[in-house]
């Protein structure tokens, strides 16, 4: 694994919280309750942005090596390891150091 995946690009707009709920092994998170995964699970619920912006804010995977990955949406949503990112990628990304 990389240290900066593409899990689900732009196009899918408003679709991008339900088809990562849906779409993803969501054990392998830490930081995602059931209740976000609820409200995720339909674009017409209330709290759908509320909840999405939950897990962004707090879902982590570790992977077997030890690098923590967090979710980051800027239009695409990436899984990242900030902590091993190049300072050009994070430049890229627009991470100020």
């Amino acid at each position: 694994m990389e240290n900066i995946n593409l899990l689900l690009d732009s196009a899918r707009g408003q679709y991008i919280p339900r088809d990562f709920i849906q779409g993803f092994d969501l054990a392998k998170f830490s930081g995602i309750s059931d209740w976000t995964i609820e409200q995720c699970q339909n674009p017409d619920s209330e709290f759908y942005w509320d909840a999405w912006k939950n897990i962004l804010n707090n879902a982590e995977y570790k992977h077997s090596d030890g690098r923590v990955f967090t979710l980051h949406q800027d239009g695409d949503l990436w899984l990242i390891c900030y902590d091993h990112m190049t300072d050009e990628e994070k430049s890229n990304f627009g991470f100020d150091e």
